[in-house]
């Protein structure tokens, strides 16, 4: 196996009293897709940051490729803030970004169309990006990012705004990328459908800390069971009624009213749930029973619920 990045306790502090990560240890194997997920301020872009060479950490390892220097030709960076320049066209976006890595003549040239062709922008290439629609204007952010063939790919928050068609649209085409040129891609990400739908491997992070491990199917089976997601006006006491049968986990968030209960066949166990309610006058507003998905997983660690497609 090898491994494209090794982190060994790293850790980074911002002043005396914000710890962004600590004690950070990670492994990423070459040509893999690694999704680090987990919510706004879990450590997602200080790691993102230190990885990429803008941010120095405070202590720990850091190894590329077996080698603690790396060769910043050999990285690419997609950020979450878009790097297209609106006064420029698409195609002045690639070729300046080109020449910034040190493509030229012919060379440049073919790479831009080549990479115009593969992300469809071919009949917008000479339109101002600005007049770009937010999945054309991101799907130029990667072809900027990876114009050099860069081995390693870094994206942060990749589709962040995005409709969900333009969304599955770049997921599509980063599995591609990864698959047709043995990118090893790191993503950080909140949205637990990208993750799943990406990753090889991914990591929750919490409070700077990586809390688990796994590939998305393991991730799910961890949670051993459907998810019953509840919500009423009363969800502390709904709680106190059903832990007595049922493994039950409350929202983060108390003004949202929800509580979750993990248990096995969920649709079976809705009338004793509703019974046991019911018998203490606590009004349910809804209900619902999900397989478990990454959202699930994070909860299980956390207690911290993750974005869904579609929510802000």
């Amino acid at each position: 196996m090898s491994i494209a990045i090794q982190l060994n306790n790293v850790r980074k502090t911002y002043g005396k009293k914000v710890t962004a990560i600590q004690d950070l240890s990670l492994t990423i194997e070459e040509g893999s897709i690694y999704a680090l997920l987990g919510p706004n301020g879990s450590g997602k872009s200080t790691t993102f940051r230190i990885l990429t060479t803008l941010a120095a950490a405070d202590q720990g390892e850091i190894y590329y490729f077996g080698s603690r220097k790396i060769n910043k030709i050999t990285i690419g960076c997609v950020a979450q803030n878009s790097g297209v320049d609106p006064t420029a066209t698409g195609r002045e976006n690639l070729m300046l970004q080109g020449r910034i890595y040190g493509l030229r003549g012919k060379e440049l040239q073919e790479r831009v169309n080549e990479l115009l062709a593969h992300f469809h922008l071919q009949e917008a290439a000479d339109r101002l990006s600005r007049h770009y629609s937010g999945g054309m204007r991101r799907k130029l952010d990667l072809a900027m990012g990876i114009i050099h063939r860069p081995r390693l790919l870094f994206l942060d928050e990749p589709t962040t705004g995005l409709d969900p068609e333009s969304r599955a649209e770049l997921w599509q085409m980063i599995k591609q990328l990864q698959s047709d040129a043995g990118m090893t891609v790191l993503l950080t990400t909140h949205y637990m459908e990208e993750a799943d739908e990406l990753a090889n491997q991914i990591a929750f992070m919490n409070e700077g800390k990586i809390v688990a491990v796994g590939t998305p199917d393991e991730m799910k089976n961890k949670v051993g069971g459907d998810t019953i997601t509840i919500q009423c006006r009363h969800s502390q006491a709904a709680a106190q009624v059903l832990a007595a049968a049922y493994d039950v986990q409350q929202h983060e968030q108390q003004n949202d009213n929800m509580l979750h209960v993990v248990t096995e066949h969920g649709a079976e166990k809705l009338p004793d749930i509703m019974r046991r309610l019911d018998e203490q006058s606590i009004t349910v507003d809804s209900i619902t029973v999900a397989r478990p998905d990454l959202g699930d997983a994070y909860l299980l660690y956390t207690g911290k619920t993750l974005r869904k497609e579609g929510n802000s």
